[in-house]
């Protein structure tokens, strides 16, 4: 059974991250801070809306795993030369694409529960919070506005992180209310 709230909430949010996207591609001044504001949409709001709008479908992802991939997409695509050569309609349609996808996996382990999953969430809390930090302070390492650099990056690591962090938080506590089943212990 689809749960239609979150779905629409998924489809308005990639709808967002697409229109902010396309704003961020009009030529001339190339805005950071729209640009990575489109992808914490997908990452942060379509992905976890579209793994809560279909619940029977449970993949069960490896935590580890599923962090690596979406730290491996998010540090990759955050290398200058790498984000220089994606500034076209393609390539940020597959920016978004590797965003979403990649973010799935995360997702998919945080609505398992569990310390598990919340040490998931941990985890890639500290890459988007490590590499908005160091967004945040570069300076003339992208092709944008310096001070619209910093804001792209204060958006990844306060926004971003807090969202993982608020995540990781709710599962945890979660985890926590979740009464233990007695082990029996045989002499």
């Amino acid at each position: 059974m689809i749960r239609p709230l979150p779905l629409a909430g998924a489809v308005l949010a990639a709808l967002g991250s697409a229109a902010l996207g396309a704003a961020s591609l009009r030529g001339g001044d190339w805005p950071f801070s729209e640009h990575m504001a489109a992808h914490l949409l997908l990452s942060l709001a379509a992905a976890p809306l579209a793994v809560l709008a279909v619940p029977g479908w449970r993949p069960r992802p490896d935590g580890v795993l599923a962090v690596l991939l979406c730290a491996a997409v998010l540090l990759g695509l955050h290398q200058p030369h790498v984000m220089t050569r994606l500034m076209t309609p393609a390539g940020h349609a597959l920016e978004a694409a590797l965003y979403l996808l990649s973010a799935l996996p995360l997702w998919l382990r945080a609505a398992q529960g569990g310390a598990g999953a919340a040490g998931a969430l941990l985890l890639q809390m500290a890459v988007c919070a490590g590499l908005g930090a160091a967004l945040t302070f570069s300076a003339g390492v992208y092709p944008a506005r310096a001070d619209d650099t910093a804001l792209g990056g204060v958006l990844m690591w306060v926004v971003g992180g807090s969202v993982v962090m608020l995540a990781a938080l709710a599962t945890l506590i979660s985890h926590l209310k979740t009464p233990e089943v007695p082990h029996e212990v045989t002499p």
